[in-house]
């Protein structure tokens, strides 16, 4: 009997503790009125700027904060917005770079053009402007004005070399320097068409570069190691003598000017000496090595005695721009082919596993 009196205390203990716990976990009607805010752990925002590489902008993650759901979207708005204004900004500075290079591009173009050809251009208009000489039948004038312009425009390229061979000896040096300048400007400009760029991303600044190295290292240096060469290691036209200049520009000049570009070039571009430094040690023998594939071959006509001296120089910056040509042309193929092999590599990987 007593044994059961106390099971029935136990057991109300139990039911009593049971209710008192019930009432403490329940909310009371402050807390039932009160709005559920959800807790939220923003990732970061996958929203980049134009040029793809970061986040333009992103949201904290687990900053420990609940987010409602308005404020989420708000900031979620924010972000696009600004991601869209940071486009905006890339795409008006890509288009006002193109503007201003088409600008210089057109000006050099149209001063150049109008030197090589007023004189000629301003002869042809004169030709068809003026009437024909008495002697002359009326009945082929045009045939005249059009036969005598062709060979205008057909002695052009002829005359302007002569007209550069008797200007260069009144001040070679700086001829000759022009000459390396232009050469050097245009290879590089050759260089960053064949790699792709466009008039968005053309840098101009960097081919500008190239010519003030080569009008200040590479004309004038080129013009007293040609003189020295014909001097003292032609042996007075011997059949070697030529052998023995390529020989001799192949290895130490070669190595020389290529250490002189690689600085000139570092140091307009403003760069830690140091590092300038480095890279003409990095680049000096992989530069001779590809130009032996190359350049003893042009060398073998450049100073042979089948070019005037005076137009030597002009000769090998016409054979740079080649050079440059041919070698930006093999590294954009093997970049497309290295693409398209990676390509095929990715499409085969798909099939194997789609494939069954």
């Amino acid at each position: 009997m007593m044994l059961l009196l106390q099971k029935r205390k136990l057991t109300t203990v139990l039911v009593a503790c049971a209710i008192l716990a019930a009432d403490g976990l329940a909310p009371t009607p402050c807390q039932r009125a009160r709005p559920t805010a959800r807790r939220r752990t923003p990732v970061l925002a996958a929203v980049k700027d134009a040029a793809g590489d970061r986040p333009s902008t992103a949201l904290a993650a687990d900053t420990g904060v609940d987010y409602d759901d308005a404020a989420y979207e708000r900031e979620m708005k924010a972000a696009r917005r600004q991601a869209a204004a940071d486009r905006l900004a890339v795409i008006q500075r890509l288009n006002l770079i193109a503007y201003v290079n088409a600008a210089v591009l057109a000006f050099v173009a149209i001063g150049v053009g109008y030197e090589l050809l007023h004189v000629d251009v301003e002869a042809i208009l004169a030709l068809f402007k003026y009437t024909l000489p008495e002697d002359r039948p009326m009945e082929d004038a045009l045939a005249y004005r059009l036969a005598t312009s062709v060979d205008l425009l057909a002695k052009l390229p002829g005359d302007s070399i002569r007209g550069y061979e008797a200007l260069v000896p009144t001040n070679p040096v700086f001829y000759k320097a022009c000459t390396s300048g232009v050469a050097y400007t245009l290879g590089d400009f050759v260089s960053q068409v064949y790699q792709g760029r466009t008039l968005k991303t053309v840098d101009l600044a960097r081919s500008a570069r190239s010519g003030a190295a080569g009008f200040v290292g590479h004309g004038p240096l080129c013009h007293y190691w040609m003189v020295f060469m014909e001097t003292y290691l032609d042996f007075d036209g011997a059949w070697y003598g030529t052998g023995v200049k390529v020989l001799a520009d192949q290895t130490v000049w070669s190595l020389y000017l290529n250490a002189c570009y690689s600085f000139l070039i570092g140091t307009f571009a403003l760069r830690d000496p140091r590092e300038v430094w480095k890279d003409v040690q990095a680049t000096s023998w992989p530069a001779l090595r590809s130009s032996w594939r190359f350049w003893p071959f042009v060398h073998c006509i450049s100073f042979s005695h089948l070019v005037p001296l005076d137009l030597k120089l002009l000769w090998v910056d016409v054979m740079e721009i080649v050079w440059v040509t041919i070698l930006s042309k093999v590294a954009n193929d093997d970049k497309e082919a290295r693409l398209a092999e990676r390509g095929l590599e990715e499409d085969a990987e798909v099939l194997e596993v789609v494939e069954p």
